[in-house]
């Protein structure tokens, strides 16, 4: 028995020798540290009617950091909180710069967050930074709406009630991502009844295809007779369409 111990003894010395730390723990690389950064530019106004501008987009800073880094941009749309673009690009510690270029559709004007995270060379997460982008462009014009008109229903009784649809087809010069909100009003300053979407749900068969629509809920105490309303479609400059009439007969 002694002389099968003696190899397990030796291989135990040999594997703690010149060690300073417990076997299985490499040493660990220090976070990524970002500082002075900053976005150019931090705000782009698109001239002229093109349906499309290209921001050139670059994150600039510097960085504290051991061996390679892996620095990724996130761009986000403030009004959906939707991810416009991602660029990655690996950078050595110093001073740094990012280019990441964006696509933005004319109308989709408003504040856009740039978000800047970091990955050490052991796969850490290390510091993250964000910033603000602002997007403008020259307003082509207010948006034009297009209603449906809908079939005569017949005036339910007791507790049943009826849905009308209501549809409005909406363009805009600046195209469909410059409409901010669609309503539906009471003519002649009766004020806003509701909002009309276009996001495949509350009464919408597609979404982000220009069709907004809501329901009109119609029950035993509608008297027979037409009814008026206005769709109206506001843009993200605050420019107002045409309204656009909207009946519906209950008979």
């Amino acid at each position: 028995m002694p002389v099968a111990l003696r190899p397990v003894v030796a291989l135990a010395a040999l594997t703690l020798a010149g060690c300073d730390a417990a076997p299985g723990f490499a040493d660990e690389v220090p976070r990524p540290i970002l500082a002075e950064v900053a976005i150019t530019p931090a705000a782009f106004a698109l001239d002229g009617d093109a349906s499309t501008a290209t921001v050139p987009l670059a994150v600039s800073g510097t960085l504290d950091a051991e061996g390679a880094v892996d620095v990724r941009v996130l761009v986000r749309y403030a009004e959906t909180d939707s991810l416009v673009a991602e660029t990655s690009a690996e950078v050595a510690g110093g001073t740094f710069r990012v280019e990441a270029p964006i696509t933005l559709p004319r109308g989709a004007t408003g504040a856009y967050s740039v978000r800047v995270t970091t990955e050490g060379a052991d796969g850490r997460a290390g510091d993250q930074a964000a910033a603000v982008l602002r997007f403008d462009a020259a307003n082509l014009g207010p948006p034009v709406v297009a209603v449906n008109t809908p079939s005569a229903v017949a005036r339910p009784t007791g507790t049943r009630t009826v849905t009308v649809p209501l549809v409005a087809t909406v363009t805009d010069p600046d195209g469909r991502a410059n409409v901010l909100v669609v309503v539906a009003q009471v003519p002649d300053g009766g004020g806003v009844i509701g909002r009309l979407f276009d996001d495949g749900e509350n009464q919408d068969q597609t979404a982000d295809d220009g069709r907004y629509s809501a329901g009109i809920v119609v029950d035993a105490s509608f008297e027979p007779g037409t009814y008026a309303l206005e769709i109206v479609a506001i843009d993200r400059a605050g420019a107002q369409s045409d309204p656009a009439p909207y009946t519906f007969t209950v008979q």
